[in-house]
């Protein structure tokens, strides 16, 4: 069981996702589109903040709702990118690398979300005060 978010197999993938498109939201054309940029850049932050959101809850069942959030979120951003590139303010080729990614992450998000509903625990120990001093590579 993960006692911190970071122990979760599928968090640096919505981590290393999340980086992908800020990368994108650095060029300049899109950059010059606020509306867009605002919204592909809310979208995405809304990625990990709810994934985090949701651990802190106190069941399983509470989690996976934040997590369809997440999931949500990460097809919004997926459909604003087809928008940047529709106006070439990004590249087919980069539209495809993030495309990509996010279509792996979703079907993560999705069997996560299938397996915290089907286990349903109800104190995962996420409430608990971790008084042990932080791993030196931390």
């Amino acid at each position: 069981m993960a006692h911190k978010i970071e122990e979760l197999p599928i968090y640096p993938k919505v981590i290393e996702f999340w980086l992908a498109v800020n990368a994108l939201l650095e060029k300049p054309k899109l950059r010059s589109d606020r509306d867009l940029h605002g919204q592909i850049s809310r979208a995405n932050s809304s990625i990990p903040s709810n994934m985090v959101e949701g651990f802190e809850q106190g069941g399983d069942r509470a989690f996976a709702n934040f997590l369809t959030h997440s999931k949500a979120s990460l097809a919004e951003v997926l459909l604003r990118l087809k928008q940047a590139s529709f106006k070439n303010y990004i590249t087919q080729a980069e539209l495809e690398a993030v495309s990509v990614a996010g279509k792996t992450l979703g079907e993560m998000l999705g069997g996560f979300i299938k397996y915290l509903r089907r286990t349903d625990w109800r104190d995962r120990g996420s409430h608990t005060v971790d008084d042990s001093p932080p791993h030196p590579n931390e």
